[in-house]
């Protein structure tokens, strides 16, 4: 047996969400399904993208141009204002769990050794 480490890039996918109307013979009412939750209102963007936006920011240290630029080479165009108003918006939906943390926690006491 062989093996062989190889890699497969990230891959962007549109999820359609089909919302079908019903209406009622009888008294005219139409009635639609909700709209699914959106991690942004009003946004396109799913939470798997922000999640991989902001760790690419945050913890690989590759700047929002950057990030735009690659997207761009797979397609897909973004660009840095849209990807900061999207970090904003992640943020202010994170600042409920932020808010839960411990006071005195901090990433500059944290364990960062390996196990």
């Amino acid at each position: 047996m062989t093996e062989s480490l190889d890699y497969v890039p990230g891959r962007f996918k549109v999820v359609r969400h089909v919302r079908e109307a019903f209406s009622c013979r009888a008294c005219e009412t139409v009635v639609q399904a909700p709209a699914p939750y959106h991690a942004i209102a009003r946004g396109r963007a799913g939470p798997g993208l922000l999640a991989h936006i902001a760790v690419a920011k945050f913890d690989d240290h590759l700047p929002l141009y950057r990030q735009s630029e690659i997207y761009a080479r797979d397609g897909v165009t973004l660009q840095t204002s849209t990807l900061s108003g999207w970090m904003g918006a992640t943020a202010a939906a994170l600042a409920p769990l932020a808010e839960l943390l411990p006071w005195n926690w901090s990433p500059l006491t944290a364990d960062t050794q390996a196990a």
